[in-house]
């Protein structure tokens, strides 16, 4: 007589998934890990080519300031009842599609209450993955053609966060990018960041 309860095998498959996650995880962190020193030394030669970190941030700069921004987004639209505030830190194009994921978080508000709503970070690290050098838009789309500058940088930054959420203690493990623009001044460098580009959360599996 099999008195297992019939939740067993079920519950047994999601733990085997999570544990497959958490080791993509971290395969692709150190992945990320060995490429550092690379992106870094790219870094530096456009930070030096572009006036030096009076014009241009440096590396660690850049990077601390993306995984700030990241984490008050992610409460931001997550709590909020009202993200307006945010719309300059956007680019225009995607800034309908931020709204929109503001409003798939309405239904957790008023189930558990915007003050419930609260994530709790274990750890967040950014990595660079893409970095291009002041210089003419690739893309002249005109969904694009948002300033008059004839001179834009851009940087991406791929965050890797454990964080849980006040409703939902369980640890969740996710990778998200954000790519970043700014127009580039002769005189004063980078302008404004903003975020031109916005992928996850990533699944570590997928």
């Amino acid at each position: 007589l099999n008195l297992a309860s019939p939740r067993a095998p079920f519950e047994s498959s999601c733990r085997k998934t999570d544990m497959l996650r958490q080791l993509s995880w971290h395969a692709r962190r150190s992945a990320e890990v060995l490429k550092d020193p690379i992106w870094r030394f790219c870094w530096d030669i456009i930070q030096e080519r572009s006036g030096g970190s009076e014009k241009f941030p440096a590396c660690d700069e850049f990077l601390a300031s993306a995984i700030d921004v990241y984490q008050y987004l992610q409460q931001e639209l997550m709590a909020a009842d009202q993200i307006g505030h945010l719309e300059d830190v956007f680019s225009k194009d995607l800034w309908p599609i931020v709204r929109s994921a503001h409003g798939d978080f309405e239904p957790l508000r008023k189930q558990f209450g915007r003050e419930n709503c609260k994530i709790k970070w274990v750890s967040t690290e950014a990595f660079i993955f893409t970095l291009q050098q002041p210089g003419p838009r690739e893309d002249l789309r005109p969904k694009k053609l948002e300033d008059s500058a004839d001179c834009f940088v851009v940087a991406g930054a791929r965050l890797f966060s454990v964080m849980s959420l006040s409703f939902a203690p369980e640890e969740r493990y996710s990778i998200d990018d954000l790519i970043f623009e700014s127009a580039f001044d002769e005189k004063d460098g980078v302008v404004q960041w903003r975020i031109i580009d916005i992928s996850g959360p990533q699944a570590p599996s997928e």
